[in-house]
């Protein structure tokens, strides 16, 4: 039996799981203080990483019994899917920032310590930064200035496969528009394999989400950063948290948002901009597919909401059939393809 540790750190919280092969034996998700998350990523990651142990050992679970970990993936260099080791390398560019800032790059951070002080091999599969884009979409019309690709990268290729498996062909035999709905919005379009379009999802790019911008007219933009004196870095915290729906609700409940859409004309309205927002990256995404649809695939908590596809889908089932996998699958899918690293089922990526 093989026992795997999986490690998926955010902003405010770290999921870790413990798997037996591929069945979770043990799951938690570690709410953290504000007192630990308002401090740097180096001098969060030792008391993390002791909180993790010590969770571990109170379950009586010993490291030295895991045969493999796997992590969230951070902000790395542009790379394409699949899974990879988390080398010398990884953990430089991890712990430096060199590529940004974000609580995700701690999963690798601590995976890589782990591994060294247990001798035990590390993984991170379809991190935010995987690029597959086609080179006819990075182009905005300033040179220099490109398109980049950031995004649920690891949600969606996982939804992506479910749904191949689910219809007997392989992720790479399929063309299909995942559209990823959480705190952040991403619609990509899959073709046989590769995320060829994509919003980059993180500071607002597509529809606005709940916490996020989305896109915004050059001008009006400009004039609210001038008006505000922000600065770059300030313009980037309010696109990505202080945005979006919650900017108009107050709230980033949406089932409590979703309980007034028949009754609150404002919501009623909001929620309808919303929808129309999606639904055109939608048929964006499926122009760039030319097409050639297979399934449009909804995932993410917004997912759950069947009022809100139901709605979304008016919009775009003329374009392909729709399938609901809501919800996400991050901490089963990196499971289980550190499963298939180690017993080297799949081919494993090495980082430079």
């Amino acid at each position: 039996m093989t026992k795997i540790l999986v490690l998926n750190l955010g902003s405010t919280s770290s999921k870790i799981a413990v798997y037996h092969d591929n069945v979770c034996t043990f799951e938690v998700n570690l709410m953290h203080d504000m007192s630990l998350t308002a401090q740097s990523l180096s001098e969060q990651a030792p008391l993390r990483q002791s909180l993790i142990e010590q969770t571990l050992e109170a379950q009586q679970i010993q490291l030295t019994t895991i045969d493999a970990i796997a992590c969230r993936g951070g902000l790395l260099k542009p790379i394409i899917g699949g899974t990879y080791f988390v080398n010398d390398d990884m953990y430089a560019d991890l712990a430096s920032g060199h590529y940004g800032l974000h609580a995700s790059n701690l999963s690798g951070m601590i995976g890589y310590q782990l591994s060294k002080a247990y001798d035990i091999p590390v993984y991170t599969t379809d991190p935010v930064v995987v690029d597959e884009l086609l080179d006819e979409v990075r182009y905005t019309g300033i040179p220099n200035v490109a398109r980049k690709s950031i995004f649920h990268a690891l949600n969606h290729k996982a939804v992506a496969r479910r749904y191949a498996q689910d219809m007997h062909q392989t992720y790479e035999n399929v063309n299909v528009i995942v559209v990823h709905m959480g705190g952040g919005i991403s619609i990509a379009a899959h073709r046989q394999g590769r995320v060829v379009d994509v919003n980059e999802a993180l500071y607002g790019e597509g529809p606005m989400a709940l916490t996020r911008a989305g896109s915004v007219p050059n001008d009006l933009l400009l004039q609210f950063a001038q008006q505000h004196n922000y600065s770059i870095a300030e313009m980037k915290d309010h696109l990505s948290r202080h945005t979006g729906i919650k900017a108009y609700t107050g709230t980033t409940d949406f089932k409590e948002i979703m309980s007034q859409y028949e009754t609150n004309p404002t919501i009623t309205q909001l929620i309808d901009a919303l929808v129309i927002q999606i639904a055109k990256t939608i048929a964006a995404r499926a122009a760039v597919l030319q097409g050639q649809v297979d399934q449009i695939l909804f995932t993410g908590g917004l997912s759950y909401s069947d009022l809100f596809v139901t709605h979304i889908k008016e919009y775009v089932e003329w374009i392909a059939p729709i399938r609901v996998y809501a919800g996400e699958y991050e901490m089963v899918t990196l499971a289980e393809q550190a499963y298939h690293a180690y017993h080297r089922k799949i081919p494993v990526h090495t980082y430079c």
